[in-house]
């Protein structure tokens, strides 16, 4: 839709919401904040359906655990929250979020890192720095040994506070009786995930009740990417993503130089074990370590790469990821729009429950691969950004921002003055925003977000 049409639309929707609740002044800022902030960077820059170009060297170099991307950390922040228009109070809630912070992904990992070094240490094949850390990994080993994939202390307590975090902030939903509709993924870390929030709210709130299912049934409505989804459309990547992806690869590792600092018979590395795959297994297992408790992180190993080899192998993945999971011009975007599925329901769940009046809250936990191109195909934020240069894939689409426990949150508010609901979003816990006109600041007409949305939805093909 162009923008001229967006701003037809906000016209439109000013007589559909209150004088109030939409004065002329303020309509005009919100306008710019929802939708100008898009022309702008496409006018300056070339990149459609971004709202910001990020400096994302210099943030992750002043913060090197964003090159962990999926193992960067939850931010435990409570933002203010913009006061919602005059009358409007919230009634129910939509809740997406992956689990939290986990180990790293198999035991595999971490085991053949380890038997990797030992063979070397017993074979001579070992550098001096390449003993040092091979005596570092046998002391933090223990620590992660038979973990893998599963929720770590600091993961349960993202959990915690992320549901304390949404009771506090919306009291009214759990005022008087209040019931949830629960879906989880069939993965121990998710159900985990899951059974945190609930034991918080729980905790909170004497008079709330669930139901709670998961099973492969509902992948579609989860995980819709899942290799375990029933239902699942296997995506193959394009011939131009695959060689577009190969040089950015060949561009930004020099995984011999890495592994060189470590092993003195790099050929024999890389015939039997590979030395891209030893850097990248050392990445996920450093990243991962701020996943850990400080007990078993008193190690964090960052000093084993190079800042500039972190972002490299960041941006390479990141990239990747874009490829798959963003609206890149070289893939057909079908990973993207699959998860279209996941908003279909939501929004059908809600409609049901408003009328019904017996359900306040929908609770889904899922994974990274859920919510990632959940809102990248809601254009939320940045995430829906179409980039043409791969180099400059990086200042717009960032995958240090689907953290550990990320999630999406739609809060709804009425009120008895006026029919039209509004839909407040939060992107973990920050207002956040979409490309629709918004009533007042992250708060959006149910009516024009269903319609958007809805067509959107119906020219899949």
């Amino acid at each position: 839709m162009k923008n001229g049409n967006f701003i037809a639309a906000a016209l439109v929707l000013g007589a559909l919401v209150s004088p109030a609740l939409t004065p002329a002044s303020a309509q005009t800022a919100l306008e710019k904040r929802a939708l100008e902030k898009r022309a702008e960077i496409e006018a300056r820059y070339g990149v459609k359906d971004a709202v910001v170009r990020y400096d994302t060297r210099a943030d992750m170099m002043k913060e090197p655990y964003r090159t962990g991307a999926e193992y960067f950390m939850y931010p435990m922040e409570r933002p203010e929250m913009t006061a919602a228009p005059k009358g409007y109070k919230p009634f129910y809630i939509s809740y997406t979020g992956r689990h939290g912070a986990r180990y790293a992904i198999k035991d595999e990992v971490y085991e053949n890192v380890l038997e990797l070094l030992r063979n070397s240490h017993d074979a001579g094949k070992l550098t001096e720095a390449g003993e040092d850390l091979y005596r570092r990994y046998e002391v933090f080993y223990p620590n992660v040994a038979y973990r893998g994939g599963d929720l770590t202390s600091k993961g349960q307590e993202q959990l915690h506070f992320i549901a304390n975090t949404l009771y506090h902030n919306f009291p009214e939903v759990f005022k008087g009786r209040t019931r949830a509709e629960v879906l989880s993924t069939p993965v121990p870390r998710v159900l985990l995930t899951m059974v945190c929030f609930l034991d918080e709210i729980r905790t909170l709130d004497d008079d709330f009740g669930f139901t709670v299912d998961t099973g492969r049934k509902y992948l579609p409505v989860l995980e819709p990417n899942g290799s375990k989804n029933p239902y699942r459309t296997v995506v193959p990547a394009t011939k131009e993503s695959k060689e577009s992806a190969a040089a950015m690869k060949a561009s930004r590792i020099d995984a011999k130089g890495f592994c060189s600092r470590y092993f003195n018979d790099v050929d024999s590395l890389e015939r039997n074990y590979g030395m891209f795959t030893f850097e990248d297994n050392m990445r996920s297992i450093v990243m991962d370590i701020q996943c850990l408790d400080d007990a078993s992180a008193k190690d964090n190993m960052l000093d084993i790469f190079t800042p500039e080899e972190l972002f490299n192998l960041w941006e390479v993945r990141n990239y990747n990821g874009y490829l798959f999971w963003g609206f890149s011009p070289l893939a057909d975007n079908r990973s993207v729009t699959n998860n279209a599925a996941i908003l279909k329901d939501i929004m059908e769940k809600a409609e049901k429950n408003f009328a019904s009046g017996e359900i306040q809250m929908d609770l889904r936990f899922t994974h990274d691969t859920a919510v990632l191109p959940l809102v990248s195909f809601m254009r939320l934020n940045n995430f829906g950004a179409v980039v043409n240069d791969p180099d400059e894939v990086k200042n717009y689409w960032r995958s240090d921002q689907i953290p550990m426990a990320s999630n999406l949150q739609l809060i709804f508010f009425r009120s008895k003055k006026n029919p039209e609901i509004l839909v407040k979003v939060l992107y973990n816990g920050h207002e956040a925003m979409l490309p629709l006109p918004e009533a007042a600041p992250s708060f959006y007409p149910w009516s024009a977000f269903k319609d958007f949305y809805g067509k959107l939805i119906s020219e899949i093909k």
